[in-house]
C-alpha cells in the first residue's frame, strides 16, 4: 500500500525560503502529494489482479473491464474527496506564500518564471521537469503511471492530469502543448515533438546557477567590452540610447547594408545604458524560425539581456509562411525584454505585429564624403598617412560603409607595421581599400592593370594639362562639394566623365591607364559584346548592372570605341529605331547619375550624340603624332636596360613613317625580338625591318627609294 508522502511544514508559512533548494524540496513534496492522489484514484487494474509486477507488459481481462467501467477523466482529480482537494490547495498556497516572502533575485527558478512571464501551470511544468531530472526514482513511477515501462518521461496528458487544479478540465491545459512558442522553447525540442516533457539544457543550466551556453550565430554583448569611438550618426545613437533605457515594449527596425554600423550603433547604445544584449543571427534558424526566435528570446530573458535579431532579411526574402512564423514567435515576446531590435538589409514594416508592439523604424544611409573622411581619420590610430595620401580623396573615391573603412584601415596599419614604415602610403591604403570591395564586374568588363605614368604619355602639353585638371576633380571634390557648399547646388551629375577622341593607336587606352595610376583606382574596360544584346531591354539591363557594380567597386569604367553604344539618335522609322534611341537615352541617364569616374574613347568623335557632349566633363583630343612627337615615342618605348646600337636614327624613322604610337610600339617590340635572335643590340636594320612589316599589315608598300641611305639594310 502506497503511503502518504511527507507533509509540508505549515508552521513556516510566514518564513521566506532559505535558498532555492529549500523551495525545490517543498515543490517536490507537493508533486509527491499529487502523484499519490493520482495513483490512488487511477489504479490501472482491479484489487483482485495478481499481475501487479507485470504492469506495462500485459493487459488482462480484469484490467480491460476495470478501465471500461471507470468514469471519463475529463476533470483533474475528479474522484478525490473534498478534504484531499483541500490538501492540494493548502500545499500550493503554502508554497506561493513563502515564495512571495522570498527574495526572487536569489532563486534562478523564480527569476526564470518572472522574466518569461510564466503562469502557475507553466511554472509547475518547469518545476516538475526539473525535479524529475534530479531524482531518478521518478522514472519508474512515470513509466508505471503511463502503463509503459519504456516511457520514463511524462507525456503531456499525464502532466496535465498531475498539475491541473482539482476540478479543472484537463483539455484546457493540454491545449498549451499543441503549439510552438516561448513556453515550448523551455523544453527539449525532440522530446516535445514526441509529446514528452523534458527541460532544455539551457533551462537546466540556468536553474543550477550556470551561464547558459549560446548557440552558433549568437553573441552576448557586455557593456564592459572594448569599443571604438562613435564617429558619425550621433543623433541616431542618442535615439537608440533612449529606446534602450525606456523600459517600454516595442520593436525597433534598423535597415542598412552590411557593414553600415547597425550593430555598432546598438552596442554603443547598450554600453551607454550599461545593459547587456544578446545578438542572434536569424539565418541559422531557417529550418524552424519560430522555435529559433523563441529560443533566442528565452536565452535573452535568462541572461537578463536585451534582444537583437540581425539578418532579418533572411525571412523577408523567403516564403510567406516563414515570415508568418517569425512574427508569431515575436508575438510571444515576454515583457521583460522591453524593446526588441531587428536589423535588416531589406525594408520591413512589421505590419503583422502593429497591434502588439509600438514599432519604430530607422534607415542607415550610406555615409557621405564628410562622414567617410571622419571615419578614415578616426580609425587611423597607429600610423599617420603620408603627405601624398589624401583622406578627403579616399572619402570621395570609396563609397564605403563604416565596416569596410575600418577593415581597410586595420589592414593597412598591419601591412605598414610589418613593413617597418612609419606612415601609411597611398599605394598601401588604396590596395587595402580595394580588398574590401566585392563585386561582379568581371563578368561584364575586363580589369586592366595600369602600367603608365605622365612621363609615358606623349601628348601636346595642353592635353596633358587638361587630363591633370580632370584628376583634380576627384582630389578636390570634397572641398568643392562639401566644404564650399556646391553639393547643395549640384545634387546629381557629380561624377567625372572624360572623352578621349583620336585616331586608333594615339594612346587613348594608355591615357586611361595614366588616369587610373594617378588616382590609385582600379580600371575596368567594358566588354561591349557583353553589354549589347539583340533582345529588347537586355542592353539597358546590362548597362544598369555595369554602372551599379562600378559604383560598388569604386573603379574607373572605360568604354573603348564607345560610339558603338553612345551613337547619335536617329529618326524613328520603325520599332528598331525606337528601341535603339531608348538605349541611347538610358545610357545618357546612367552616365549623368554615375558619381564615379567614367572614361570614354572613340575614333569617330562626329558619331557621338550631341547630348553626350553636354554630360561629358572633359574632352581630351589625342591627335595624330607629328614628326617630333613620333621621335619622342620611339625613344620612350625603349626601356633603360635595352641595348641600342649607335647607328639608330630616330629622326629618320619619325620622318619616313607617319604612323601612330600604337604602331611605333609594335615596331620597337618586334625589333627587340629580331635583335635578341641575333644576340645583338637593337639597330637600324631591326627597326626598319619591323617598320616595313608593320606597314604591310595595312597594305602599305615600302619601296627601296623610301628608305634612302638605309635601303641596303632591308633590301639585300
Amino acid at each position: 500500500m502506497l503511503e502518504l508522502p511527507e507533509e509540508l511544514d505549515y508552521s513556516a508559512v510566514d518564513l521566506a525560503y532559505d535558498d532555492q533548494w529549500d523551495l525545490i524540496a517543498d515543490l517536490n513534496r507537493v508533486l509527491d502529494l499529487r502523484i499519490y492522489l493520482y495513483y490512488k484514484y487511477h489504479a490501472w487494474v482491479g484489487p483482485e489482479n495478481n499481475l501487479s509486477n507485470m504492469m506495462g507488459f500485459v493487459v488482462t481481462r480484469q484490467e480491460f473491464e476495470y478501465n471500461l467501467s471507470k468514469g471519463t477523466q475529463i476533470a483533474a482529480f475528479a474522484s478525490v474527496t473534498e478534504e484531499e482537494a483541500e490538501d492540494i490547495r493548502n500545499a500550493e498556497l503554502l508554497v506561493k506564500t513563502r515564495i512571495a516572502r522570498s527574495d526572487a533575485s536569489k532563486f534562478p527558478l523564480l527569476q526564470l518564471a518572472r522574466r518569461l512571464g510564466l503562469d502557475g501551470f507553466e511554472f509547475s511544468c518547469v518545476a516538475l521537469a526539473f525535479i524529475l531530472k534530479l531524482d531518478k526514482k521518478y522514472e519508474k513511477i512515470i513509466a508505471y503511471l503511463q502503463d509503459d515501462i519504456t516511457s520514463r518521461l511524462p507525456k503531456f496528458e499525464l502532466v496535465c492530469q498531475l498539475l491541473s487544479e482539482p476540478g479543472d478540465v484537463v483539455a484546457c491545459n493540454l491545449a498549451r502543448f499543441k503549439r510552438k512558442g516561448l513556453f515550448s522553447s523551455l523544453f527539449n525540442g525532440e522530446h516535445w515533438a514526441r509529446g514528452e516533457l523534458s527541460l532544455s539544457h539551457y533551462v537546466e543550466e540556468f536553474i543550477l546557477g550556470m551561464a547558459p551556453q549560446l548557440e552558433a550565430g549568437m553573441e552576448l554583448f557586455s557593456p564592459d567590452a572594448p569599443h571604438d569611438e562613435l564617429l558619425i550618426r550621433q543623433e541616431l545613437a542618442g535615439l537608440l540610447r533612449k529606446m534602450v533605457g525606456s523600459g517600454g515594449r516595442g520593436l525597433t527596425v534598423l535597415k542598412g547594408p552590411e557593414g553600415a554600423g547597425k550593430r555598432f550603433l546598438l552596442k554603443h547604445a547598450m554600453r551607454a545604458q550599461g545593459k547587456t544584449c544578446l545578438f542572434a543571427d536569424v539565418r541559422p534558424m531557417a529550418e524552424d524560425v519560430q522555435q529559433g526566435v523563441c529560443r533566442a528570446m528565452m536565452l535573452a530573458a535568462l541572461t537578463g539581456s536585451s534582444l537583437c535579431l540581425y539578418h532579418v532579411e533572411a525571412v523577408l526574402t523567403g516564403e510567406q509562411a516563414t515570415l508568418s512564423a517569425f512574427e508569431q514567435a515575436l508575438s510571444d515576446a515576454p515583457e521583460s525584454l522591453g524593446v526588441i531590435f531587428l536589423l535588416t538589409e531589406e525594408t520591413y514594416r512589421a505590419s503583422g505585429l502593429s497591434d502588439r508592439f509600438i514599432i519604430s523604424a530607422f534607415e542607415l544611409d550610406m555615409p557621405d564624403e564628410a562622414e567617410r573622411a571622419r571615419l578614415f581619420t578616426g580609425y587611423m590610430k597607429k600610423f599617420r598617412p603620408e603627405p601624398e595620401l589624401s583622406i578627403k580623396e579616399l572619402a570621395v573615391k570609396f563609397h564605403f560603409v563604416p565596416g569596410q573603412i575600418k577593415n581597410a584601415v586595420r589592414q593597412a596599419e598591419g601591412l605598414t607595421e610589418l613593413g617597418g614604415a612609419s606612415e601609411i602610403t597611398a599605394e598601401t591604403m588604396h590596395r587595402c581599400c580595394y580588398n574590401q570591395v566585392v563585386h561582379k564586374l568581371d563578368s561584364l568588363a575586363a580589369r586592366i592593370t595600369p602600367a603608365y605614368g605622365w612621363d609615358d604619355l606623349i601628348l601636346p602639353p595642353d592635353q596633358i594639362k587638361l587630363m591633370q585638371q580632370a584628376c583634380d576633380h576627384i582630389r578636390y571634390s570634397m572641398r568643392v562639394f562639401n566644404e564650399w557648399g556646391f553639393g547643395r547646388r549640384v545634387t546629381y551629375g557629380r561624377g567625372l566623365s572624360m572623352l578621349f577622341a583620336g585616331p586608333p593607336g594615339t594612346g587613348k587606352t594608355m591615357g586611361a591607364q595614366v588616369v587610373a595610376n594617378q588616382l590609385h583606382m582600379e580600371l575596368y574596360k567594358v566588354q561591349i559584346s557583353q553589354v549589347i544584346s539583340k533582345y529588347i531591354g537586355e542592353t539597358e539591363k546590362n548597362l544598369r548592372a555595369v554602372f551599379q557594380e562600378a559604383k560598388r567597386s569604386n573603379c574607373i569604367l572605360f568604354f573603348d570605341e564607345c560610339d558603338a553604344i553612345f551613337g547619335k539618335r536617329s529618326e524613328v522609322k520603325d520599332a528598331h529605331d525606337r528601341y535603339a534611341n531608348v538605349e541611347t537615352a538610358y545610357l545618357l541617364q546612367q552616365v549623368e547619375e554615375f558619381d564615379g569616374v567614367c572614361i570614354l574613347a572613340t575614333n569617330l568623335l562626329q558619331n557621338i550624340d550631341a547630348a553626350f557632349m553636354r554630360r561629358i566633363s572633359f574632352v581630351i583630343h589625342f591627335p595624330f603624332p607629328d614628326k617630333e612627337t613620333r621621335a619622342k615615342l620611339y625613344k620612350s618605348m625603349l626601356p633603360p636596360d635595352v641595348p641600342v646600337a649607335d647607328n639608330v636614327d630616330f629622326d629618320f624613322m619619325a620622318e619616313k613613317f607617319e604612323i601612330t604610337g600604337g604602331s611605333i610600339k609594335n615596331i620597337v617590340v618586334n625589333a627587340a625580338f629580331l635583335a635578341a635572335a641575333k644576340d645583338a643590340p637593337i639597330g637600324m636594320e631591326e627597326l626598319l625591318v619591323a617598320a616595313v612589316n608593320e606597314l604591310r599589315k595595312n597594305e602599305i608598300v615600302v619601296v627601296r627609294k623610301d628608305l634612302g641611305e638605309y635601303a641596303d639594310l632591308v633590301f639585300k
